[in-house]
């Protein structure tokens, strides 16, 4: 439940910045918000899955339970139009973007992360891994993530990035292959704000770092 608590708290901060959550507001998020949807589906179907390989004797019954759970599932997935991998663990106070076509494969996640829309994150075909997303990282639009990697926390992907190698905390990337253009950046502006122009930021903070 503390779980769902904070899924639902960084959705509401990032949609209504200055609006205290209510009982109203928390609803009307579970009625309308597509991702919130996705990572709460994914809350249960994991849960599901992990009781169904840690092979007691009660297995079968939670395949029962499940069944009736697979058309909502479904549902969600479309309504989303997102997949996130039921086997992968992510923390509470992760936010997915509510324009959706998302596919989600890290192998973990860490809190306060946020994925924008047309996202890929998985598997790479050369080592058959996939990335460990840490605390606090911001990933843009149309960006691509794979491989055996690691994404240190507070990092920055800005639209468009593809990146298949290990970046360090605090780093900002950007291009197809991936390039470093900032680092010990503070992301937090980016992940709070629903509508923010993260190339608008980058170049305020470019500019900061040129007049000093």
């Amino acid at each position: 439940m503390n779980q769902v608590l904070k899924d639902i708290d960084i959705v509401h901060r990032r949609r209504w910045p200055n609006r205290h959550m209510s009982l109203a507001s928390c609803s009307w998020l579970l009625a309308s918000s597509p991702s919130l949807h996705l990572i709460l589906i994914h809350r249960f179907t994991r849960w599901s899955y992990l009781k169904r390989q840690d092979g007691s004797r009660w297995v079968w019954l939670w395949r029962i339970i499940f069944i009736p759970f697979a058309p909502i599932k479904l549902a969600f997935k479309i309504s989303s139009k997102s997949e996130i991998d039921e086997r992968i663990e992510i923390d509470s106070g992760v936010c997915f973007s509510d324009q959706g076509y998302i596919m989600y494969g890290a192998q973990k996640t860490g809190t306060g992360t946020v994925i924008g829309t047309r996202v890929t994150v998985g598997m790479g075909h050369a080592d058959n891994g996939r990335p460990l997303i840490g605390r606090d990282v911001w990933i843009g639009s149309d960006c691509i993530v794979y491989g055996s990697i690691s994404i240190g926390d507070g990092a920055t992907l800005l639209p468009g990035t593809v990146l298949s190698k290990s970046i360090p905390a605090g780093a900002v990337m950007q291009g197809n292959p991936a390039r470093l253009v900032l680092q010990n950046f503070d992301n937090s502006k980016l992940r709070m704000l629903q509508d923010a122009d993260a190339i608008q930021h980058m170049t305020e903070k470019w500019a900061e770092c040129l007049s000093v």
